[in-house]
């Protein structure tokens, strides 16, 4: 009978270890200005991750990064190709947490599961700061209103940011709104010009070479289509990092998901009751879904194991749908999310389903009540 060799105590617990680097790199990526490579002093939690890599390493035998500036190197570098064997890290061999000296969705993603992102403190602050005022003016169309202006435009002119911000409803929250943008990076601008992208709505950026442009939005639905350039002198704003990873990246499907069901005849309410939830369809017994659109599910199951959403007494289903970028992108994305987070898996109260899965099933009921 072999038995199990047990970890020494002193050992780091590896997904820890990536999670507090990519929480280093998120809140080291907040200082990046235009051309700027390797800075001191780092974050705090670039050398703990380094001082954890090692003590990682030393336990494989295999040589450990000597610095933080090795560290970011290899941060650019796929998983599969670090010499540290990254078993039960919840990455994939294909991913970086870097990409152009630039956070990865996959960065963000793991960041945030660490839960003590400052970042996301901050994205949470703004939300709740929004939601609490929509509510205090009974105002659910102000709230509505201010994520489909973070979701359809990433970036915008001053004049623009202006002008929308004279509707009621948006006008509710103008300060929140503002707080939401940033003015775009230095790096955004070449000969007084910023230039966007189509697909997104967001910045393009120059790669390495300087000459080559583009957008580095990693769920863009069409990153090849350049957008129209805007003059800097215009006041180009880039809403904030966090939000366009966790708000307006996500929330392209929701928009699309929700105009699905209405082409289909059935009534679609975003972020009802307040984003309880982020759909409802059918106005009788109605439909409730969560949308995801994380690049991993094996940590979109870490996170639903945190919680899942609260089910309304009225509804007749409810689902999580995983956006379809995700699925196309990762054929067996179901099947890995329902064994990761059985509670999601079938013949359960919350059932996890692709984005054609759920349009089609919505399509079926429509049908058989015609």
């Amino acid at each position: 009978m072999t038995t199990a060799v047990q970890a020494p105590s002193w050992l780091p617990d590896v997904r820890i270890t990536l999670a507090q680097l990519a929480s280093g790199i998120l809140e080291y990526a907040e200082g990046f200005t235009g051309g700027t490579s390797f800075r001191l002093p780092y974050p705090a939690n670039l050398q703990l991750a380094l001082d954890r890599l090692t003590l990682l390493a030393w336990h494989q035998s295999v040589p450990p990064p000597g610095s933080v500036v090795e560290l970011l190197q290899l941060a650019h570098t796929p998983f599969a190709e670090w010499s540290l064997v990254l078993t039960d890290a919840d990455v994939d061999p294909e991913e970086s947490l870097l990409a152009y000296g630039r956070p990865t969705v996959t960065c963000e993603e793991l960041g945030k599961l660490r839960g003590d992102v400052e970042a996301e403190l901050r994205e949470n602050a703004l939300m709740h700061g929004v939601l609490d005022k929509s509510q205090a003016h009974d105002a659910p169309e102000s709230y509505v209103a201010f994520r489909k202006l973070l979701i359809s435009r990433p970036a915008i002119t001053a004049f623009d940011l202006d002008a929308r911000l004279a509707d009621p409803h948006l006008a509710l929250l103008a300060e929140e709104v503002r707080q939401a943008y940033a003015d775009a990076p230095p790096e955004a601008i070449a000969d007084g010009i910023v230039r966007t992208c189509e697909g997104c709505h967001g910045l393009r950026l120059p790669l390495d070479d300087d000459r080559t442009w583009a957008c580095v939005d990693d769920s863009c639905p069409d990153p090849s289509r350049a957008g129209p350039n805007h003059r800097a002198a215009d006041g180009v704003q880039w809403l904030r990092r966090e939000l366009r990873t966790f708000i307006a990246g996500p929330g392209r499907a929701e928009l699309r998901i929700a105009e699905a069901v209405s082409e289909l005849g059935v009534s679609a309410r975003l972020w009802p009751d307040f984003d309880a939830y982020d759909l409802s369809a059918f106005d009788q017994k109605p439909w409730v879904a969560d949308i995801k659109a994380w690049r991993s599910p094996t940590r979109l199951a870490r996170r639903l194991r945190q919680g899942l959403f609260a089910i309304p007494d009225d509804a007749d289903r409810a689902f999580i749908v995983i956006a379809r970028e995700q699925v196309r992108a990762h054929p067996r994305y179901l099947d890995r999310l329902q064994r990761a987070c059985p509670a999601v898996g079938r013949g359960q109260r919350i059932v996890a389903v692709s984005e054609d899965q759920f349009l089609s099933a919505v399509s079926r009921r429509a049908e058989a009540a015609r």
